[in-house]
């Protein structure tokens, strides 16, 4: 990297810390970090070794369920949502991981039973309205739906 491209990147860093600054220790984001993709599904507990799996976004000071998932995705976060709407909205899908059209149109009829909108895609208003199949984690049982 050239000693120019260090210069601007510097500079860049010193403009940012100064806007923060002046706005009071708010740092001001571009709408798009606002709307976190989820890129994996994590273990959350609910208290006497009874876990549910929730979509989430990694980084690596934080954890963030405020994340969005969109038809097209693959991975763990794809597979926590589907497993979500078979075991606690009878959706005939596969657990597959992948956010296909079979997917979309099952999340749509679990968002319009939770009374959200119905629009197949996954944020965090559809994560709280939605039920999460609760599991047992010494034994992997599967306990029954809840909530967040």
């Amino acid at each position: 990297m050239s000693t120019g491209t260090i210069r601007k990147i510097r500079a860049a860093g010193v403009v940012t810390a100064m806007v923060t600054g002046l706005l009071g220790g708010v740092a001001v984001a571009p709408s798009s970090a606002a709307s976190w993709e989820c890129d994996r599904g994590i273990w959350e507990s609910r208290g006497g070794g009874d876990y549910i799996k929730i979509p989430h976004e990694w980084e690596p000071i934080m954890v963030n369920t405020n994340c969005y998932v969109h038809k097209g995705a693959r991975g763990g976060e794809v597979d926590a949502i589907q497993r979500a709407l078979v075991k606690c909205y009878s959706q005939s899908i596969s657990i597959d991981g992948v956010f296909g059209d079979k997917t979309f149109a099952a999340l749509k009829n679990a968002q319009r039973v939770a009374g959200v909108t119905a629009d197949g895609a996954y944020g965090p208003k559809t994560r709280d309205a939605l039920k999460w199949p609760l599991y047992n984690e010494p034994t992997g049982k599967f306990k029954g739906c809840t909530r967040r």
